[in-house]
């Protein structure tokens, strides 16, 4: 628990689209990655065992709620999103707060991972929010096919360029850290981590595009693009 409420000061540390870089340097942050749509950021913290990553992004095409529909909406998701085995509400707590679970495929020779985690959402006339945590839950005990990921958390803010979260043109920060379930070198980690998250985000922009082109924000959802 300590660990996550560490987590959550540091999910809070520089959320604006372009990220204050003398603010994250001071505060522990190095930049891994600089593309033109998006930069990465990492900082450890031994005394937890945790590597948080810190993710800036813009997309000029889609909007906030595009973005926010392509990664929410489970059943969706997992039509896009290749990696997923399974991913499903378990309990709706509130309208805005639900358990999932949510189990997804992962590179040979690593075995494939599941989660249980409670997320959270919120909404402003600027920005929506998600916040998940990993948790335990009485109806999704440990399964012996998958390594079964106890630290788990992260933070997506997703902003709009207007006071129109339906507009086209966002920008998120995404700060999350994800233990493996076993002892990984850093620097796979960190080469895992620096190649799946752009392929990610950009597989997340090409169905939120999609779901803005078609006009369909909710279910039922056609076909996805293929990549």
């Amino acid at each position: 628990r300590q660990g996550c409420r560490r987590w959550v000061r540091e999910a809070v540390v520089s959320t604006q689209s372009t990220g204050d870089h003398d603010m994250l340097e001071r505060n522990g942050w190095t930049r891994e990655v600089v593309q033109e749509r998006l930069r990465i950021w990492k900082k450890n913290i031994p005394e937890e065992d945790l590597t948080l990553y810190k993710i800036f992004g813009e997309f000029d095409n889609v909007s906030a709620v595009e973005f926010y529909n392509a990664q929410v909406n489970d059943q969706y998701r997992a039509e896009w999103d290749r990696s997923v085995s399974s991913l499903y509400v378990v309990d709706n707590i509130t309208n805005n707060r639900e358990i999932v679970y949510w189990a997804t495929k992962f590179p040979f020779p690593l075995k494939d991972r599941d989660y249980v985690f409670e997320r959270t959402h919120a909404m402003s006339d600027e920005q929506i929010s998600i916040s998940s945590r990993s948790i335990t839950h009485k109806a999704k005990p440990v399964f012996g096919n998958f390594v079964r990921v106890f630290k788990y958390g992260s933070k997506l803010v997703i902003r709009s360029r207007s006071s129109d979260l339906y507009e086209k043109g966002m920008s998120y920060c995404l700060t999350y850290y994800d233990d493996f379930g076993m002892p990984i070198p850093s620097q796979v980690k960190d080469k895992l981590a620096n190649a799946k998250i752009p392929e990610f985000l950009e597989k997340v922009h090409d169905a939120a595009h999609f779901l803005g082109e078609t006009g369909k924000l909710y279910v039922p959802y056609p076909d996805p693009p293929k990549r």
